[in-house]
């Protein structure tokens, strides 16, 4: 999702956040996926008047909350089925769940990168195959590696590692053929063994690469 200038990644059974009078779309999804996903606006003034915080603002953009992804299927649900005498309360039930994520608004001015934020992305892509650490990553862009860290994740919703580990992810994805040596591709993109690769893999994929490979040989 692109938020602004920001690209806030989300992860399977994670919540996606924006702030009041952001712009957002998701850019990112190639044309050939079908993209689906449930939108719940909820109004700022009641967010404020079921949350009692007078000033809600979430700084960390994605994050996993069971219940709270419980408690807006329920919603989603109640709305399909014309349940109109539930949403009231489902929907306090999610403003209150989502209070517990709201922070104080963190200025941009206190988290500018010395480099541009593209360079840090392009930096990341470029190296994909090589060793990436946070204190590498914070040394290349003259930054102490803990301001790097939380400027990183407050622009992208995820922390840097996290991050790198998703890249490879989707590029060794669109490596795999039917012919791939699928240990040899983990290798290729720095993971530690196919054990490693395989877990990591299923996290963001939903699949094993081997799973992924067998459907590819399948079509």
């Amino acid at each position: 999702m692109k938020v602004g200038e920001r690209y806030i990644y989300s992860e399977k059974d994670y919540v996606s956040i924006t702030n009041p009078n952001e712009i957002h779309s998701n850019p990112l999804v190639p044309t050939e996926k079908k993209l689906c996903f449930h939108t719940v606006y909820i109004p700022e003034n009641l967010m404020t008047e079921i949350s009692g915080a007078k000033h809600v603002y979430f700084e960390k953009r994605s994050f996993k909350d069971l219940q709270l992804k419980a408690h807006i299927l329920e919603l989603i649900r109640a709305v399909k089925e014309n349940k109109n005498e539930t949403e009231p309360q489902l929907l306090g039930k999610i403003i209150i769940r989502l209070a517990k994520h709201s922070t104080d608004k963190i200025t941009d001015d206190k988290l500018i990168f010395k480099a541009s934020w593209e360079k840090v992305l392009l930096y990341i892509d470029d190296n994909l195959k090589n060793d990436i650490s946070l204190s590498l990553l914070s040394l290349n862009f003259g930054m102490d590696k803990f301001k790097f860290a939380k400027a990183f994740k407050y622009l992208c919703g995820m922390s840097p590692m996290n991050y790198v580990l998703m890249k490879r992810i989707f590029k060794a994805k669109g490596m795999i053929s039917k012919n791939t040596n699928l240990t040899a591709l983990a290798y290729e993109y720095n993971f530690t063994d196919m054990a490693h690769f395989s877990k990591q893999f299923k996290r963001f994929i939903g699949l094993s690469p081997r799973q992924f490979q067998k459907g590819i040989i399948q079509d």
